[in-house]
C-alpha cells in the first residue's frame, strides 16, 4: 500500500476560470485529497476544451504522475465500441440486430432451452437472458474468445430472452465473437483499422494477455483510510469485448464527436442507443457510459445539442464514477455539488469484533451474497461470484466505508445495513457458512 501526496500531484490547465471550472477544480480535489480520485478528466465544449485536470500517480511503484496522454484501461466503455461494430457491420448488409445468434455461432449455445431465439439485439440491449462467465475461476488466467463463449453457453439462462433485462457484460463478450465472425478479423484488429484509425485515435486499442501498453496507468483499488492497494490478479483476456479498450481522454472527446457527428454511423437511427445509456438530465438529452474494471473506473458522456462533451478516467476504482457524470454535468450546468469533506483517520476497531463481523450476508430481496472476510486485520467485501475484494474502511466500532462504491456498511445483531445514495438495504447473515 501507498499513500498518495495529492497536493503534490495535483496538475491542472483551466482554459476557462470560469466559476464552473472553479467549482469542478473543488470537487475533484476534495476527492482526491481522500484518495477517491486519481486520474484525468477532460471537459470540451463545440470541439474545444475548456476544462483538463490530471491528479495522481499513473504508476505508484515508479512515481510516474498521470498526464493527460496517460492511457487507462477503459472498462464497459468497451461496449460503445463493440455496439458500433455491429452497427458498421449492419451499414454494410453483412447483419442484422433481427438475426438469430445461430447463424454466426451456429455451435452455441449446447442444450439451453430458448437460447435458439436469441438475437443481436437482445445482446445490444442486455436482454438475452446470458449469465457471466465465472470471473473469479479464470481470473488470473488467459482464456480464449471461444472458451469465453464455451463458459457463458454451458450456463444456464437467467431467463428467457427478450422477456426481461439485466446488465450482461456476457452479451458483449459474445457479440465480439460475432464480430470476428463476419468480418474475418480479430476483435483487436476490425476496431483498430475501422474506428480507432479512421477516428485518429492513435493512443487507443485492445489489450490481449501479455501485452505491454507503453503509458499504461497501473490499476489500483482503494485501500483502508486514503491508502490504495494494488488489486486481485487479473488477465485482460477475461475483458474481451466487455471491457478490454485501452484509450485517453483525448481520444475519447474525439469518439464523443463522432457519436454527436454520425461520423461512422447514425446512432440516432436505431431503437436504442446500444452500448449507451440514455438519460435526461437538466433538461437535456445525455448519452453516457460508465464503467469499472479491476483498478480502474471510467465515464464518457455528450450532451449532443451543445457539443458538450465530459471524459473521467481513473486508475482507481471509486464512487466518485458512481453517478455515471451526472454532478459533473449539473456543475457545467451551474448546479452546486456537495464537495467532500477530509475524512479523519480510520477507527481502530479491535480484531474480535472484526471477525464477530465476518461472514456470508444476503443483502435485499434478490438475496445477494455478500462476502465479508479477514485479511489479515482488514475487513475486506466481496460480492456474489465477483473476483474484486474491496478493503473496508472503519468509519465507528459498527460502520464501515467501501471506497469503491461509497457504501456504507452498518454491522448489527443478526445481519448488516448497506447504505448507498440514501436508501438503506438490509442483509441478514446466513447460517449456512462461515467465515473464513
Amino acid at each position: 500500500m501507498c499513500v498518495i501526496a495529492c497536493a503534490a500531484l495535483v496538475a491542472a490547465v483551466e482554459v476557462s476560470a470560469s466559476k464552473e471550472t472553479k467549482l469542478l477544480d473543488s470537487f475533484i480535489e476534495a476527492h482526491a485529497a481522500n484518495g477517491d480520485f486519481s486520474g484525468v478528466v477532460l471537459v470540451s465544449r463545440h470541439g474545444k476544451s475548456v476544462y483538463e485536470k490530471h491528479v495522481g500517480s499513473a504508476s505508484l511503484t515508479f512515481d510516474i504522475p498521470n498526464r493527460t496522454d496517460t492511457r487507462f484501461l477503459v472498462a464497459s466503455v468497451t461496449k460503445t465500441f463493440t455496439a458500433a461494430g455491429i452497427a458498421l457491420l449492419q451499414d454494410e448488409g453483412k447483419l442484422k440486430p433481427t438475426d438469430g445468434l445461430d447463424l454466426y455461432l451456429a455451435d452455441f449455445p449446447h442444450g439451453q432451452p430458448h437460447a435458439t431465439k436469441i438475437k443481436l439485439w437482445h445482446l445490444l440491449g442486455h436482454m438475452s437472458g446470458l449469465d457471466n462467465p465465472d470471473y473469479e475461476a479464470i481470473a488470473a488466467r488467459s482464456v480464449s474468445p471461444d472458451e469465453l463463449v464455451a463458459m457463458i453457453g454451458a450456463r444456464p439462462l437467467l431467463f428467457e430472452p427478450g422477456s426481461d433485462s439485466r446488465y450482461s457484460n456476457a452479451g458483449y463478450i459474445v457479440l465480439a465473437r460475432v464480430i470476428e465472425k463476419v468480418s474475418g478479423q480479430r476483435f483487436g484488429d476490425f476496431l483498430a483499422q475501422r474506428v480507432f484509425s479512421r477516428l485518429q485515435m492513435k493512443d487507443s486499442g485492445t489489450i490481449r494477455s501479455g501485452d505491454i501498453v507503453p503509458r499504461l496507468a497501473e490499476g489500483y483499488i482503494p485501500g483502508v483510510g486514503t491508502r490504495f492497494s494494488k488489486p486481485q490478479p487479473r488477465d485482460p483476456s477475461s475483458l474481451f469485448g466487455s471491457g478490454n479498450v485501452y484509450s485517453t481522454a483525448r481520444d475519447l472527446d474525439r469518439w464523443l464527436t463522432a457519436i454527436d457527428q454520425h461520423t461512422l454511423f447514425d446512432i440516432s437511427k436505431q431503437d436504442y442507443p446500444f452500448g449507451w445509456g440514455k438519460r435526461d438530465w437538466f433538461g437535456k438529452a445525455v448519452l453516457v457510459q460508465s464503467g469499472i474494471t479491476n483498478g480502474y473506473s471510467s465515464i464518457i458522456l455528450t450532451v449532443a445539442e451543445d457539443e458538450l462533451h465530459i471524459v473521467v478516467l481513473m486508475n482507481t476504482q471509486s464512487g466518485f464514477t458512481g453517478d455515471e457524470g451526472k454532478t459533473l454535468l449539473g456543475i457545467m450546468h451551474g448546479q452546486p455539488a456537495r464537495v467532500p469533506a477530509k475524512r479523519g483517520e480510520p477507527v481502530a476497531v479491535p480484531r474480535a469484533a472484526l471477525e464477530r463481523y465476518a461472514g456470508l450476508y444476503l443483502w435485499g430481496e434478490g438475496k445477494i451474497p455478500m462476502h465479508v472476510e479477514m485479511d489479515g486485520d482488514v475487513l475486506t467485501l466481496r460480492w456474489a461470484d465477483s473476483a474484486s475484494v474491496v478493503p473496508l474502511t472503519p468509519l465507528s466500532q459498527t460502520e464501515f466505508l467501501d471506497r469503491t462504491s461509497f457504501g456504507r456498511i452498518r454491522f448489527g445483531t443478526d445481519g448488516l445495513v448497506w447504505t448507498q445514495n440514501g436508501e438503506d438495504t438490509p442483509a441478514t447473515r446466513s447460517r449456512d457458512a462461515s467465515p473464513r
